[in-house]
């Protein structure tokens, strides 16, 4: 992958929005227990482009989603209070809001689901930057 490492942005995205909200990064799970606000992040797509003809590869653009999931006693409040500080975690490195961040289609009984969709272009061999 030209210049994005999911398992480095993972890392990072997990340890500053647990500092910053009083959520949990970590996956989901329908029928499990779960700790809310719960985060989800996954790597939706990495396309690549910019190839030459030996099959380097240019650049890529990963595309991200954020999923909050809350408990109905704390709601749409803290899905939006999460949703937006993951939003403004994603936009400090350079990422755009393609999707959201909204409520979402309810997975689970008694369970309330935000999302919001995120993606940047990294060139080859950039680095994973704070920007603001």
């Amino acid at each position: 992958m030209a210049g994005f490492h999911w398992e480095e942005f993972y890392r990072i995205f997990k340890e500053k929005l647990e500092k910053m909200t009083d959520c949990v990064v970590e996956p989901y799970v329908p029928s499990g227990e779960n700790r809310f606000p719960c985060v989800e992040a996954r790597l939706i797509e990495n396309p690549g482009s910019g190839y030459d003809l030996e099959g380097g590869e240019g650049a890529c653009s990963p595309l991200i989603e954020v999923r909050v999931y809350c408990g109905s006693t704390l709601g749409d409040t803290a899905c939006c209070r999460v949703s937006e500080a993951a939003r403004k975690l994603m936009l400090s490195y350079g990422f755009q809001c393609r999707n959201g961040p909204g409520k979402a289609e309810e997975q689970s009984p008694g369970v309330v689901r935000w999302a919001g969709r995120y993606q940047r272009i990294f060139g080859n061999s950039e680095e994973l930057e704070q920007y603001e």
